[in-house]
């Protein structure tokens, strides 16, 4: 077995090879899984996420869904569960409820996932951050400079008028409210 440990002056050791797409060829990402409480939070994240790759000129398909509880979703998929702010000072017991059943599902099917906390503008950054770590060869960069709660960025995007979808749009609402 070989050794990859290095002295402190020794040459560095050189970097793990990882497959490079050919010149000209996307590789194609993977599909994002969001698990949240309220439902709206994951679906309008979902939302939020299939909006802005297409605002950054991204046509090529891809899934990003949040199912609710009872529905499926593809085994291969990267799963991000978004937990509560832990700075809310009356966390609503059902919806950590439902966080549990959601972590208890997955370690039950023995899939990793990643927890996201904070508000939504953070979930979305670390989101980001944990896309870019994963699955480093798939493009990502859309995702930082498209955060819909930025206070830089539009909450309302253009296509929010043609949704017509009652929770996302209470979910946006909730987001005025909460920025104020």
């Amino acid at each position: 077995m070989k050794s990859i440990f290095r002295f402190p002056g020794a040459d560095p050791a050189p970097a793990p090879s990882r497959s490079q797409p050919r010149a000209g060829f996307a590789v194609p990402a993977p599909t994002v899984v969001l698990l949240g409480a309220p439902h709206a939070l994951a679906r309008s994240m979902a939302h939020g996420l299939l909006q802005a790759r297409l605002d950054a000129g991204l046509g090529a398909p891809w899934q990003c869904m949040a199912p609710a509880a009872g529905d499926e979703w593809p085994a291969d998929a990267l799963v991000y569960v978004l937990g509560q702010d832990w700075r809310d000072a009356d966390p609503e017991p059902a919806i950590a409820q439902q966080i549990s059943r959601w972590r208890e599902l997955l370690h039950a099917r023995a899939q990793s996932y990643v927890m996201l906390y904070g508000r939504p503008s953070a979930q979305w950054q670390q989101l980001a951050a944990s896309l870019k770590f994963t699955a480093p060869t798939a493009d990502w960069d859309w995702i930082s400079s498209q955060n819909p709660w930025n206070s830089s960025q539009k909450i309302r995007r253009k296509a929010c008028e043609q949704c017509g979808d009652p929770e996302c749009e209470l979910a946006l609402f909730e987001a005025l409210k909460n920025a104020s």
